[in-house]
């Protein structure tokens, strides 16, 4: 159905969530194919530097369609569009560059206060912009490689961690399923 919002310019406005939602579940299916081929070992190491240019264009073609729904409508509400395209809208994001996810993790982290986003989401989101800033992240979402002491290849780690001790406890209390620990077993990272 369609609900109405009240725009800037203080005119109604119809959002058209059930075609919102089933285009945000075709992009979350585009967003993650690729991903779950490279994460199940699908694509060869001689494959893997075409595989990664595509991947990186297919990003670049969803980002920019979530972009104009999120510039339109705003951070489209769980209870609205389900959770698939829900978190359509999250991934595409935190799969931007840092811009991108500076620019709408606020009106993410809105929605997950309402409790019409995860705060889960919201968490690794912020994490990453921290990461991708240089700062120590807080939740232990986020993992980053470099080479390895061997020199054949790279090693992932979890990526520091601010006030590390209590970090299980956060993650807890926003809703993530696992501990640190078991999150970088899942990511084959260093902790």
């Amino acid at each position: 159905s369609l609900l109405s919002l009240i725009c800037a310019t203080g005119m109604a406005q119809e959002i058209p969530y059930e075609s919102l939602s089933k285009r945000l579940v075709e992009l979350y299916d585009l967003d993650q194919a690729n991903r779950m081929k490279l994460f199940t070992n699908q694509v060869s190491s001689e494959e893997r530097p075409t595989f990664l240019k595509e991947l990186r264009k297919q990003d670049s073609l969803n980002q920019q369609e979530v972009i104009q729904i999120l510039d339109t409508y705003g951070w489209l509400p769980s209870s609205a569009i389900g959770e698939k395209a829900a978190t359509s809208l999250f991934l595409v994001i935190q799969h931007a560059g840092l811009t991108i996810m500076e620019k709408y993790y606020p009106l993410l982290k809105a929605q997950a206060e309402q409790q019409e986003a995860r705060t889960m989401y919201a968490a690794m989101m912020q994490d990453r912009i921290l990461m991708y800033q240089g700062k120590r992240q807080i939740y232990g979402s986020q993992a980053s490689s470099r080479p390895s002491s061997g020199g054949e290849g790279n090693e992932s780690f979890i990526w520091p961690i601010e006030d590390v001790e209590e970090v299980n406890e956060r993650r807890k209390e926003v809703g993530f399923p696992s501990t640190v620990e078991e999150n970088a077993l899942r990511l084959s990272a260093i902790f």
